[in-house]
């Protein structure tokens, strides 16, 4: 899964230590839905690779192809194939790769796979206080279809209502049509 500036990759314990000295762990903090192991960094990476053994979801490494640091992550959150639906959710960008259009690599990679899975249904359970994911989600034509009132517990002990956004069917290939449009607009073209 890779784009002309990142690849995605399923999360491994090669990125334990670039991930812990980013700022992946302030981002934990308010961003993260609190899990029965803990709130410590390790609980979290922990349970992020578990999710993969169970079957309950994907953590995936974003790496900047011309540096080979890794720059973001993403997830695949309770996927299910019976009735062809997934969440895409644990995004984030390192501080210097934001604004920079990365988000769209990422997010076309994710709703790629989706489409490879036969998903019918991508969705996110964002935050209201996430107010540029909310955008950024909704830029990608996604249906605001609710709000779930104090639905999580986040690691920094506050409770948080979330916005359900999704696409369905034909909205998940439009999105990657307008994704790859973007992309193709950020990338350098040889010789111009």
């Amino acid at each position: 899964m890779e784009t002309s500036r990142i690849r995605l990759e399923p999360l491994g314990e090669g990125h334990r230590e670039p991930l812990k000295k980013s700022a992946a762990i302030d981002f934990m903090w308010t961003s993260m839905p609190l899990i029965a192991s803990g709130t410590s960094f390790e609980a979290y990476f922990d349970h992020t690779l578990r999710m993969a053994q169970l079957g309950t979801g994907q953590g995936m490494a974003a790496v900047e192809k011309s540096s080979g640091n890794l720059i973001g992550l993403a997830a695949f959150l309770v996927p299910n194939r019976l009735h062809r639906r997934t969440r895409i959710g644990y995004t984030w960008i390192d501080q210097p790769y934001r604004g920079t259009g990365m988000i769209d690599h990422i997010q076309l990679l994710m709703l790629r796979r989706s489409l490879g899975w036969r998903a019918r249904r991508v969705e996110w359970l964002l935050s209201t206080r996430n107010e540029r994911a909310i955008a950024s989600v909704e830029k990608l034509g996604a249906t605001r279809e609710g709000l779930l009132r104090q639905h999580s517990r986040f690691a920094d002990g506050s409770w948080a209502d979330l916005v359900i956004l999704s696409l369905i069917g034909e909205e998940i290939v439009a999105a990657v049509s307008v994704l790859s449009a973007r992309i193709d607009e950020l990338v350098p073209v040889p010789g111009a």
